[in-house]
């Protein structure tokens, strides 16, 4: 699955640093993809200093694009069309950098000897770029929510739900012990289908369909993918079994359910002490999304019989404060 909508996101950032005179930095932001917030960022009066930055692909990868950001008007900040990546760390006064996409993360991680704070990528994924040894700390917050949030809507949506089927990758991952906790505490039968990878994952679900009551999907693209999502999704739309889950809105867009995502629009306010801190020299444990919203299919409840007082109520369980 690709990055969601971030459409303003990159102007709630810098608002939340600006907003924080304790905090003074330079910061690279870079994406290895489109993204609208550029449009929103290059218009926009508050920044006090401000570079577009367009690089050259990482290898055979696509062109990374972003901007180096001061929070002081006369910050000695230069690009040349010459530069690369490495160049521009080298000699820029920056303090972190943050990226969006896997190709920025890992074009960041080994060409800057700088901090970085990684945004917008699954937890599988960002798992490798932590456990390099570097000098400079890597910290990240996850794409996806925290995947017991996803139960909580289960038990909210579907109160007679008894058993839930889990897509779940081999070895067991880090995820599945919180999960399995939060099962016992919602009075659900968590059951486990173990599969090697996407194809495996619906082959593996089409038997065990007749005894569940709904499916969680795992936070893990390589077991649910955008190739299988949707034989999975027509397979248990037939048989009348809600899925929930996926590591952003899309997959609902798709034809999930539910699911609890991350808030992009609150997402700054999580960011600014990670950046902090990493600034610092300090690595801050990575982290799900701490805001988060749920998304709803308003079509598949209607199809799957969900009442909509049922979808009110899981929406008002993450209502903002």
């Amino acid at each position: 699955m690709r990055l969601p909508r971030l459409g303003g996101w990159v102007l709630g950032v810098w608002l939340v640093l600006q907003a924080s005179p304790a905090f003074s930095a330079a910061l690279l932001f870079l994406a290895d993809r489109e993204t609208p917030f550029f449009r929103a960022w290059s218009r926009d009066a508050h920044f006090a200093s401000i570079i577009p930055v367009a690089l050259a692909p990482p290898g055979a990868g696509n062109a990374l694009r972003g901007f180096l950001a001061a929070d002081r008007p006369k910050s000695p900040l230069a690009v040349r069309p010459s530069d690369s990546l490495a160049d521009l760390c080298r000699r820029q006064p920056i303090q972190v950098v943050v990226v969006l996409g896997d190709e920025a993360a890992r074009a960041a991680v080994q060409a800057c000897p700088l901090p970085v704070l990684v945004v917008g990528m699954p937890r599988r994924q960002v798992a490798p770029l932590l456990a390099e040894r570097r000098p400079e700390p890597v910290s990240a917050i996850y794409l996806e929510a925290d995947p017991s949030l996803d139960l909580r809507l289960a038990r909210a949506l579907l109160p007679n739900a008894r058993t839930v089927g889990v897509l779940v990758p081999a070895p067991a991952p880090a995820w599945l012990v919180p999960l399995r906790a939060e099962a016992r505490r919602l009075d659900l039968a968590l059951e486990e289908i173990v599969a090697d990878d996407d194809l495996g994952a619906v082959r593996a679900l089409r038997p065990r369909l007749a005894g569940l009551d709904a499916v969680l999907l795992p936070p893990d693209p390589d077991l649910a993918s955008e190739w299988s999502l949707k034989p999975l999704l027509l397979m248990t739309v037939r048989q009348g079994v809600p899925v929930l889950g996926g590591a952003s809105a899309r997959y609902v867009d798709a034809g999930v359910l539910a699911a609890a995502v991350a808030d992009e629009d609150r997402l700054p306010a999580q960011m600014r002490p990670l950046i902090a801190e990493l600034a610092r020299g300090r690595a801050p444990a990575p982290a799900y999304p701490a805001a988060v919203r749920v998304a709803v299919n308003p079509a598949v409840a209607q199809t799957l019989g969900v009442p909509a007082e049922a979808v009110e109520r899981v929406r008002s369980l993450f209502a903002r404060p």
